[in-house]
This record gives C-alpha cells, sequence and structure tokens, in this order.
C-alpha cells in the first residue's frame, strides 16, 4: 500500500516561471525597435502578401480549370449518378454505425462468469474502426475468465 503525504513540487523551468514576463518585455522591445528604426515595413509586408495571394489565386485557377476539364468529359446523367450512388453508401454506413453502437454500447460484468471488468489497450483494427465509425471504443477484459469484449459509444463533439 503506498503512503500518503504532501507531494512535493516539480522545479518550474526559468522560461514557463517566467513566460508572461519575458513577453511583456519582448514585446517593449518589438515596439522600440519599431519606433526606432527606418524600414519601409509596411511595404515589405504589402509586397509579402500581394505575392502570397497572387500565388493562392493562380494555383485555385489551375485545380479549378483542371476540375472542368475532367468534369466536361462526363455527361450530366453519369455526374448525377456517381452523386447518388455516394448518398446511398453514406446513408448505409450511417445506419450501419448506428446498429454497431447500438449492439456494443452496454458492458457492465463480464457476459460469461458475471466477473468484473478492467480496460485493457486497444488493438489496432479497433482504433480504426473507431476512426471510421466516428465512435468512442473501449476495450475490455474479465478479470476472472479470459472473455474480451467492446464497448462503444458515440463521440461528443
Amino acid at each position: 500500500m503506498q503512503r500518503k503525504g504532501i507531494k512535493k513540487e516539480k522545479p518550474k523551468s526559468f522560461f514557463k516561471e517566467y513566460n508572461y514576463e519575458l513577453t511583456a518585455v519582448f514585446l517593449i522591445f518589438l515596439g522600440i525597435f519599431l519606433l526606432v528604426e527606418n524600414l519601409e515595413i509596411k511595404h515589405y509586408i504589402y509586397l509579402f502578401i500581394q505575392k502570397i495571394l497572387f500565388s493562392l489565386r493562380f494555383v485555385f485557377s489551375k485545380i479549378f480549370s483542371a476540375f472542368i476539364i475532367i468534369i466536361k468529359r462526363f455527361e450530366t446523367s453519369d455526374i448525377v449518378g456517381i452523386v447518388l450512388t455516394l448518398i446511398g453508401f453514406y446513408m448505409l454506413l450511417k445506419i450501419w454505425r448506428d446498429r454497431e453502437i447500438s449492439r456494443y454500447s452496454y458492458l457492465q460484468n463480464c457476459p460469461d462468469c458475471g466477473g468484473n471488468l478492467r480496460r485493457i489497450p486497444r488493438t489496432p483494427k479497433q482504433k480504426v474502426s473507431g476512426i471510421i465509425f466516428g465512435s468512442k471504443i473501449k476495450h475490455y477484459s474479465c478479470n476472472i475468465c479470459d472473455y474480451k469484449g467492446i464497448k462503444m459509444s458515440k463521440k461528443i463533439k
């Protein structure tokens, strides 16, 4: 059994301890420097932002033109068919997810022997399933027998 007592605080690093003060001093020195210096910072910032915006416009125009070229190859009925198929797959995946979550949503005791359960690390397959389903998956093991099971719940956003 572990002894309870007063826990010693770990010493904080200098930067963590005085982060606020160092930031304030840095801002003061930066402000003084900008008041004293003779550079045309506003001009350089304007040119930098202008180049970024022109580059973004160029990239988006290339992506948009490539998208238009691809779309022109398909007929309207093909595009509608693809969209309807994707909506159908989405609906099936959503109902499958809800049924899997309701199937594995309750796990209090071991269903085999009634013993207590303890959490164990999830397998890679369970981690991938949690990402695909957008759900929390908890992996449990029985303390008495060799039962292993999962509990699923919806992720709260």
